[in-house]
């Protein structure tokens, strides 16, 4: 330090002043640089918001944005299970799809949350620590420009390629907080259009509008008049004054557990009649709430219409008076509705009652046509062809095909395929129709009660019903033709929707339970097997006509006071 002091006294005054220059120049340089790096390190912390870090242009960032929740570590993750602390700030939207597990599943390749985020929407996104993102392995992760998958409330097979956006509309649940919403795809209209409630209307209307404050639907059938006449069809069985709040009321849901034995001892022995189904003996009708097939009444000895000898009821052969079937099932089973239901109803003359056969209709994806059906279907869809036709020859047909609701133009095809281009040859070599055929009869046991009519009067314990217990198998074609016919027909005079369907349903809602009881190969075999193997039946059980055997619905135990019901050998054994 001395000798630095005697150098500088040797400096004359000019010199001294540059040396002293220099020093502070230098020292205010070395201040600069100690501050650069500390504002070089916050920047490199916080990421610029117009630039990623391969100075590529990203996606806007909001301020106030946790970075850390967007890139995962270069460390493997061991779990993505979400911390309870985080798992409380993650605001779920209700769905009508279920979930298969609450946890986060490991996806194959890292996802990322979109950047583009409100900040006002910050509060219900989860927000997760860097060592909670998957990853791969220990590559660095770089924000694409490309959007990212984010990460989904329902756990999916395959991820999807579709990416996801966050909606700050509410949800159609009620929630009054921001939703994700899964796609960006417009919500497709309903197939079959509810048609408005007319402003005058005949006394005798009624529709299926189960929505509070309707004036025509179930809630209100007691309201209903104009029964007294010969216009309501079932006025001649002495059913003309609604009762639809009163007594036992159908339909209901029977399941495994009757209170009651069964009261039949023998199946239901049917005869299929003369009638052809394209005959004038069977007039097609499509109604506002049915389709109906109204079998001519028996005038002497021949035509016979299809009668059946019923076990239980003290009369034999009753007279098969109508078809009707409804969209969906009106009776459910175990809680289960099916995609429809076919009644057939006969009169009971010393009880006057009315007794009613239900066959459930089940459409599959899988299931082939059924082609017995398929003549009947046909029936309908000529009377609905006839309707449009006659409405086409009063109006401009663009005007009719804009009005047509969706879903007839593309149905046409796939019902023409197996029925309309050979109606001519078909009506020559048509064989009579049997309702009792195999493709629709496929077992003998049932499920029985005393209940009502379905639609006004309602008249309570007037029907002895019987809900067969295996479904008819239609394909899912055939289903949707029936529905364009009863949901989409027009009067072939004013052109206007007949239908009183409510989204889609012309099913009474059901109602509170009645004593039932089941029938089952426990009561009763059928002849064809007993015959065979007497009373007890086959080691290998056999349906009508020796046909195959189907299992029911679902196995009935009986009564609490009968032991459990054996299940069927359906595999014969060695002996």
């Amino acid at each position: 330090m001395d000798a630095l002091i005697q150098e500088l006294g040797k400096l004359t005054n000019r010199g001294k002043a540059l040396w002293l220059t220099t020093l502070l120049c230098s020292t205010v340089l070395l201040l600069f640089g100690v501050f650069g790096l500390v504002t070089q390190e916050k920047d490199a912390k916080a990421i610029p918001a117009e630039f990623n870090t391969d100075g590529e242009t990203a996606d806007v960032i909001w301020p106030g944005e946790n970075f850390s929740s967007y890139f995962p570590t270069n460390s493997p993750t061991l779990s993505p299970t979400l911390s309870p602390s985080i798992e409380e700030s993650i605001h779920v939207r209700d769905s009508n799809h279920p979930t298969l597990s609450p946890s986060v599943e490991t996806t194959q390749e890292p996802v990322a949350s979109p950047l583009s985020v409100h900040p006002s929407m910050q509060t219900d996104l989860p927000s997760r620590e860097p060592s909670q993102m998957p990853s791969e392995s220990t590559t660095t992760f770089s924000p694409s420009v490309t959007p990212t998958m984010s990460p989904s409330n329902f756990p999916t097979v395959h991820p999807t390629h579709v990416p996801t956006s966050i909606s700050p509309t509410s949800s159609s649940t009620g929630s009054s907080s921001p939703s994700i919403s899964m796609t960006d795809m417009p919500t497709q209209a309903p197939l079959f259009l509810t048609h408005d409630e007319p402003g005058q209307y005949n006394p005798s209307f009624f529709n299926y509008n189960i929505s509070d404050g309707s004036r025509f639907g179930p809630q209100s059938w007691d309201n209903v008049t104009g029964l007294n006449s010969t216009s309501n069809y079932w006025y001649e069985f002495g059913m003309h004054e609604s009762q639809c709040s009163k007594g036992a009321q159908s339909p209901i849901d029977v399941c495994t557990q009757p209170v009651k034995h069964c009261e039949e001892w023998h199946e239901f022995r049917s005869k299929r009649g003369d009638f052809k189904i394209s005959s004038e003996t069977v007039e097609k009708q499509i109604l506002p709430n049915k389709l109906r097939a109204l079998m001519m009444r028996r005038v002497g000895d021949e035509p016979d219409p299809p009668h059946v000898d019923f076990s239980g009821v003290g009369y034999a052969n009753l007279d098969l008076l109508n078809i009707d079937i409804k969209i969906p099932s009106e009776h459910l089973i175990c809680g289960e509705r099916y995609d429809g239901e076919m009644q057939y109803y006969f009169f009971h003359p010393v009880k006057q009652s009315l007794i009613a056969v239900s066959w459930l209709f089940e459409a599959k994806p899988d299931n082939l046509v059924n082609q017995h059906m398929q003549l009947l279907i046909d029936e309908f869809q000529k009377v609905y062809d006839d309707n449009e036709e006659s409405c086409k020859a009063d109006m401009n047909v663009t005007t009719i095909q804009n009005q047509t609701a969706a879903g007839h133009e593309s149905l046409t095809y796939t019902r023409a395929r197996g029925s309309s281009h050979n109606r001519r040859m078909k009506k020559e070599r048509e064989p009579v129709w049997d309702p009792f055929h195999e493709d629709i009869q496929r077992t003998i046991h049932f499920w029985g009660y005393r209940g009502s009519l379905t639609e006004p009067p309602c008249s309570p314990d007037s029907v002895l019903w019987r809900i067969m217990d295996v479904p008819v198998p239609i394909s899912s074609g055939q289903l949707m033709q029936m529905k364009n016919i009863l949901f989409n027909n027009r009067d072939g005079d004013s052109c206007a929707f007949t239908s009183t369907h409510y989204k889609g349903s012309v099913a009474r809602p059901i109602t509170k339970s009645i004593r039932y009881y089941k029938c089952t190969r426990s009561d009763y075999v059928s002849d064809d097997e007993r015959e065979l193997c007497g009373d007890s039946g086959c080691q290998l059980p056999f349906g009508k006509d020796l046909n195959h055997y189907f299992e029911p619905i679902v196995y009935v135990t009986g009564p609490p006071s009968e032991s459990p019901t054996s299940l069927p050998s359906i595999i014969p054994t060695a002996n």
